[in-house]
């Protein structure tokens, strides 16, 4: 796999891309970078392209004006697609990047085959909150996001220096968007319109957006499956990147008819 850099309206962007074929994308959670899907561009790029992106201000990619807002970064990914020469694809993402690839599966549902959400944000309950992990302690930040500090520790893609830096950079920009929009979801999705096949895949110990999300998600979608595993938090793609691309892989080819 290779990281890769363009440019649009005049910033530069930057993904991670792997393997030939189908294209899927994968959108990272708030204050990430596509590293966060390592496992994965290594696991599907035997049957697919898989591309990456570090969201605009996140990684390598720059802030784009314009771009303020989670509910904008689906007009980012859109004009990346041109940059990509892609017109069909599947869409995947954890946390805020769930919350993106929601928003592109809705504005385009012809061009979207299928969806893959992670502890993605996508509804509102007012009985079940959800948790900004930028205002919890430090010492507590890692294990609000995963089930168990020392295994995330050793599975994490993030291992050099350049990544700490990014992530630490990634969170004040995450701080940025959740400024202008919040952490709840985007009034304005409509739901309705998000009608691919969609992979539901939750941590039952996530307390950051807990699993009752991900079964409303189920309830309002058109055609939803929901996978829940059993010891795991926030981030399933690296708490459990076998299982996670295990299932990914399984969704993917149960659906093969549509991803040509």
């Amino acid at each position: 796999m290779i990281r890769q850099h363009s440019t649009w309206r005049g910033k530069q962007f930057s993904w991670f891309e792997s393997g030939q074929g189908f294209p899927i994308i994968l959108l990272h959670g708030g204050g990430g970078t596509g590293k966060a899907w390592w496992y994965q561009l290594e696991c599907l790029s035997t049957h697919f392209r898989v591309i990456a992106p570090d969201m605009p201000g996140f990684g390598q990619s720059e802030k784009v004006p314009g771009i303020e807002r989670v509910s904008d970064i689906v007009v980012a990914i859109q004009g990346w697609l041109g940059v990509w020469n892609i017109e069909r694809f599947a869409i995947g993402g954890n946390s805020m990047g769930g919350r993106v690839a929601l928003g592109v599966a809705a504005q385009m549902p012809t061009q979207v085959r299928a969806l893959m959400l992670l502890d993605a944000v996508g509804v509102n309950l007012k009985d079940v909150p959800i948790v900004n992990p930028l205002t919890l302690p430090p010492d507590q930040f890692m294990s609000g996001l995963v089930k168990h500090p020392d295994r995330y520790r050793k599975l994490t893609p993030y291992r050099t220096l350049s990544d700490a830096q990014e992530l630490n950079h990634g969170r004040h920009v995450f701080a940025q968007y959740l400024g202008n929009d919040g952490i709840a979801s985007d009034p304005s999705l409509d739901l309705t319109r998000v009608n691919m096949p969609t992979l539901l895949l939750w941590g039952r110990d996530d307390i950051i957006v807990p699993v009752e999300y991900g079964r409303q998600l189920e309830k309002a979608l058109a055609d939803a499956e929901l996978l829940i595993i059993d010891d795991v938090g926030h981030l399933p793609h690296i708490e459990e990147p076998q299982m996670t691309c295990r299932t990914m892989a399984d969704f993917l080819s149960r659906h093969a008819n549509l991803l040509a």
